[in-house]
């Protein structure tokens, strides 16, 4: 979420403050008792007040009105005191605002190992044209199969007795009665728009399954990695199945420091003149029946995978 909703700037919290400030008087019906205080302190020009009105509203709800409205400033301005598409308009401003400052809040500090996230977002622009398309596809279909004339004739405004269907949108807009039938181009035309809507879903979203891993083709040091985390994903609710899990990891990382240690006493020893120590240790290590030729080869094995990495593991 982060990577589509961007951090809010100071410039606009302080906006959104002020806009905030302003609605809570305005819908509270107290603005004409604010601008009195105003005029009656003579700090800026007088601002006159229409008797039986509280409240301002400074977006009109349409062409028609705007012209009426700022034809005769500023009793123009003045409304009754209800809701207005201005007060919806400021609160969806305003959630939008709260939710970006709600996405980039601080986070905690943890020591926790992040789990690998199952969906994450690939792209911010395929998000809202994916959106977009589920809301035009969701009109799409109810149109489509006429219940969309059933939604509006609940309002009252009109009854379609024999269903209707709106015509398309890049022409008058006006209903079709009685609903046509079903044809085999009106299932293409959902297959395709559905098919649009699948295409940017995936342009948006990544899906990561988890992979199960046969822990016969992982080294030591991946084994100690895949037991920690399974014994981390099961939690201290299962601890019957985690602790055990944790005890081989354990055991797993204690073969290979003492591998690691017999071999650094083998270089110790070998350095010091000490040949015979030095052959014994190695003999230990890397001789078939050696006693820690087991822990040898985990280690070798480990050494020789650092520094390969699989690129179809990477995470965007």
């Amino acid at each position: 979420m982060a990577s589509i909703f961007s951090e809010p700037t100071s410039r606009t919290i302080a906006f959104a403050t002020f806009i905030a400030l302003f609605e809570l008087v305005n819908i509270t019906g107290q603005m004409d008792s604010v601008v009195s205080l105003i005029n009656n302190a003579n700090i800026l020009p007088e601002f006159t007040i229409l008797e039986g009105k509280e409240k301002l509203i400074l977006i009109p709800t349409s062409l028609k009105t705007a012209s009426l409205m700022y034809s005769d400033l500023p009793i123009s301005l003045w409304a009754d005191l209800k809701f207005h598409n201005q007060d919806y308009i400021i609160g969806a401003y305003l959630f939008y605002v709260l939710l970006r400052i709600w996405i980039h809040r601080p986070s905690k500090i943890s020591t926790k190992r992040k789990k690998p996230k199952l969906i994450t977002f690939k792209s911010r622009r395929w998000f809202f044209l994916s959106l977009l398309s589920l809301i035009s596809s969701s009109l799409f279909i109810t149109n489509k199969f006429g219940k969309l004339a059933s939604l509006y004739s609940k309002t009252g405004f009109k009854t379609f007795p024999e269903g209707a269907r709106l015509n398309s949108p890049w022409g008058d807009p006006r209903w079709i009665e009685p609903l046509p039938k079903i044809s085999f181009f009106d299932f293409l035309e959902v297959f395709l728009v559905l098919l649009f809507v699948v295409f940017c879903l995936n342009k948006t979203f990544k899906i990561t399954l988890p992979k199960r891993i046969r822990e016969d083709n992982l080294t030591s040091i991946e084994r100690v990695w895949k037991n920690t985390d399974d014994a981390i994903s099961l939690g201290m609710d299962k601890s019957d199945k985690a602790l055990p899990m944790v005890n081989k990891a354990f055991s797993e990382l204690v073969d290979l420091l003492s591998a690691s240690a017999s071999m650094n006493i083998a270089a110790t020893a070998l350095e010091d003149g000490d040949v015979k120590t030095s052959f014994d240790r190695w003999s230990m290590l890397t001789a078939e029946k050696g006693r820690e030729a087991d822990k040898w080869i985990g280690l070798s094995n480990s050494l020789s995978d650092i520094g390969i990495f699989n690129e179809g593991d990477e995470e965007e």
